[in-house]
C-alpha cells in the first residue's frame, strides 16, 4: 500500500522534470512552453500578491450560489420523484431530455434573459448542477430497500415522513455522490461562463492571460483550479467520513463501525448556537444601514457580510466547544447552550473539523469583500479569525486570561460594525466607532452573563475571567455597566447629533434591562443566574433590530422629504 502511494507522485514528478528537460534542451520553445519552475514562480507571486486568491473566492462564490440554487431543491425533487410514482413521472422525462444538453450552450440564452451580469453566472451553474442532481438523487432513493418503505408504512408513516425518516437518510450516501459531482461540473463550468462577459473571476483571470499571451499566467491559473478542485473533493470526502462512518472501508473499516453515528444535519445546526447568531447580525445591519442612511448600499454585498459574519461566529463556537472540553472546563454538568461533545454526541474532533470549515468558507467570502473594498478587510478579517479561534485555544486564550469580555467587545461591537459600514462607503470616520459602542456594551454584557454563571465552576476549573477576578459583588457591578453604558453611550450619540432621533425607540427596553440586574443583585446560584444569559441575549437582539428600525425609518424620512 505504502509502494502503491509513491508510484502515485511518481508520474506527475517525472512529467514535470521531463518538460523542464525539454525546455532547458531546447526541445521546447519556452515562449509556448514555459517550463514548469517558471509556471511555478508566478502562481506564487500572483498568490502572494492576493490578485489569484481574489479570483478565486469570487468563482467559489458564484459557483457556492448556484450549488445553493441548482442543488437544494433538486435534493427534495429527487427525493419527491424516488418515492412518488406520480411525481417521478411527471418530471423524469423532461430531466432526463435536458441534461444531455450542454449546459454552456445554454449561456447565451440565459445571457438573453438575465443580462450580462452575476445573475446569468449563477443561473448557468444552477441549472446546470440541478439535473445532474435530480437523477442522481432519483437513482439513489429507488436503490434503497422497498422493504424500509413498507415497514415506515406499516406503523403509520405518511409521504412526508417516508420523506424524513427512509428516503432521506438512506439517500444521503448518494446526495453526497451527487454534491461531488455537482461540484466538480460547477468548477468545470464557472472557468468556460467567466470567458464571456466577466472582468473578475478566474475564468477571466485565465482568458486575460491567454489574450495577453502570458502562458505562464495562464499556466498559474489552470494550476489554481486544479489545486481548488483537489482541496474541495478532499474536503467533501472528509465530511462524508464524518457524516457516514458506517461507509469507510479498508483496515479501520471495523473501528469506524464501533463508534456512535453521528448526529444529522439538524443537530449539527442547533449544536451549532442558532440563536447566538443575532451577535453577528445584528452589527453587520447596523453598519450597513448607518452606510446606507449616508447614501451607499449594495445589497449583494449586505448579503455576503451577513453570512461571512454568521460563518465566523458558528466557527468560534464550535472552536470554543472543542477547546473547552479539551481543557475540561465543560463537562456532563456545565450549564449554557455549549458543550456538544456532551450534549450532543459529537466527537472533539469533529466539533474542530466543523469550526475549520466554517472559518474556510468565512475567508473565502472576505477575500471577495477584501476584493470590493479594499485590504483593510483583510486585515479585519485576519484578525477576526484569530480572536475567535484563540478565544479558547492555545495556553494564552483569551476567555482564560481575563480578556474575554474586552474581546468580545471590540471585535464584535465596534469591528463588524466599522467593517460592515467600509464594505459599503469604502472609508471610516469617528461617528461610526461612537455608533457602535451600544452594541460592543450589549454583546459584552451577553459573555458576562455567561461568567457570572458559571463564576464558581471556572474558579473550580482554574479558569480565569473578568468575573472570577472581581468576586461576585465586583462581577456584578460590571454587568451594571455594561447595560448602562449601553444606554448612556446611545444618548451621548442621539445629543451630539450623529445617530438620529427615532433611534431613541430603544428606549422601550429600559425596564427589560432593569428586571435583569434586579436578577443579578439577588441571586448567586447557576441556575437562578440561567435566564440572565438567555434574557440579555435577547435584549441584545431587541434593542439592536430598535436601533436598526430607528436608523431605517431616519432613512425612509429623509428619502421622502
Amino acid at each position: 500500500m505504502n509502494r502503491n502511494r509513491w508510484l502515485t507522485l511518481v508520474s506527475p514528478l517525472l512529467l514535470l522534470a521531463l518538460w523542464e528537460l525539454a525546455v532547458w534542451a531546447g526541445w521546447l520553445n519556452p515562449v509556448f512552453y514555459p517550463p514548469p519552475s517558471e509556471v511555478l514562480v508566478t502562481f506564487w507571486e500572483q498568490l502572494v500578491s492576493g490578485e489569484l486568491l481574489a479570483h478565486i473566492g469570487i468563482s467559489l462564490l458564484r459557483i457556492g450560489a448556484g450549488l445553493l440554487l441548482g442543488g437544494v431543491p433538486a435534493i427534495v425533487l429527487g427525493l419527491l420523484m424516488g418515492i412518488n410514482p406520480v411525481v417521478r413521472a411527471l418530471m423524469q422525462p423532461l430531466a432526463v431530455a435536458i441534461y444531455p444538453i450542454p449546459k454552456i450552450a445554454l449561456l447565451p440564452l440565459v445571457i438573453v434573459v438575465l443580462g450580462l451580469g452575476e445573475a446569468s453566472k449563477i443561473a448557468t451553474i444552477a441549472i446546470s448542477v440541478f439535473f445532474l442532481v435530480v437523477l442522481n438523487v432519483v437513482a439513489s432513493v429507488q436503490q434503497v430497500e422497498p422493504r424500509h418503505f413498507e415497514v415506515a408504512r406499516s406503523f403509520g408513516a405518511r409521504s412526508r415522513d417516508l420523506f424524513w425518516t427512509v428516503a432521506l437518510p438512506a439517500s444521503i450516501p448518494g446526495i453526497m455522490n451527487s454534491i461531488k459531482l455537482g461540484v466538480g461540473f460547477a468548477l468545470t463550468l464557472i472557468v468556460g461562463v467567466e470567458f464571456v462577459g466577466a472582468n473578475e473571476g478566474i475564468g477571466w483571470f485565465i482568458w486575460r492571460a491567454y489574450e495577453l499571451y502570458a502562458i505562464d499566467r495562464m499556466l498559474a491559473g489552470l494550476i489554481a483550479v486544479a489545486l481548488v478542485g483537489w482541496a474541495i473533493t478532499a474536503l467533501l470526502d472528509e465530511l462524508e467520513r464524518l457524516l457516514l462512518p458506517w461507509q469507510a472501508s479498508g483496515t479501520h473499516t471495523t473501528k469506524r463501525r464501533t463508534e456512535p453515528m453521528l448526529a444529522t444535519l439538524t443537530t449539527w445546526f442547533i449544536a451549532s448556537r442558532p440563536w447566538s447568531y443575532t451577535a453577528a447580525v445584528i452589527p453587520v445591519a447596523l453598519g450597513t444601514i448607518v452606510a446606507a442612511y449616508q447614501g451607499a448600499f449594495d445589497v449583494w454585498i449586505f448579503l455576503l457580510t451577513v453570512v461571512g459574519s454568521v460563518l465566523l461566529q458558528a466557527g468560534t463556537n464550535f472552536a470554543n466547544d472543542y477547546y473547552d472540553f479539551i481543557k475540561g472546563t465543560d463537562n456532563a454538568a456545565s450549564l449554557g447552550t455549549g458543550g456538544i461533545v456532551f450534549k450532543h454526541n459529537i466527537r472533539p474532533i469533529q466539533a474542530l473539523f466543523a469550526s475549520l470549515i466554517c472559518f474556510g468558507i468565512g475567508s473565502v467570502i472576505g477575500l471577495y469583500l477584501v476584493w470590493v473594498a479594499g485590504p483593510l478587510i483583510l486585515w479585519i478579517g485576519i484578525a477576526s479569525v484569530l480572536i475567535g479561534f484563540f478565544y479558547t485555544a492555545g495556553p494564552f486564550a483569551l476567555a482564560y486570561v481575563g480578556l474575554g469580555e474586552i474581546a468580545v467587545f471590540i471585535f464584535m461591537g465596534p469591528v463588524i460594525v466599522m467593517g460592515s459600514y467600509y464594505v459599503q462607503m469604502k472609508e471610516l470616520s469617528w461617528p461610526i466607532v461612537l455608533i457602535s459602542l451600544p452594541i460592543g456594551f450589549l454583546v459584552a454584557a451577553i459573555l458576562h452573563a455567561n461568567n457570572l454563571r458559571d463564576l464558581d465552576n471556572d474558579r473550580k476549573m482554574g479558569k480565569r475571567t473578568l468575573a472570577t477576578v472581581l468576586g461576585r459583588a465586583g462581577a456584578n457591578i460590571e454587568y451594571y455597566v455594561l447595560i448602562g453604558g449601553t444606554y448612556l453611550s446611545l444618548m451621548i450619540v442621539v445629543l451630539l447629533g450623529i445617530a438620529p432621533w427615532l433611534t431613541l425607540i430603544t428606549i422601550i427596553t429600559i425596564p427589560t434591562a432593569f428586571r435583569l440586574m434586579k436578577i443579578v443583585a439577588n441571586n448567586s446560584e447557576p441556575h437562578a443566574l440561567q435566564p440572565v444569559l438567555r434574557q440579555t441575549a435577547s435584549l441584545h437582539a431587541q434593542f439592536g433590530m430598535l436601533f436598526v428600525v430607528g436608523w431605517a425609518a431616519a432613512w425612509l424620512l429623509e428619502a421622502l422629504i
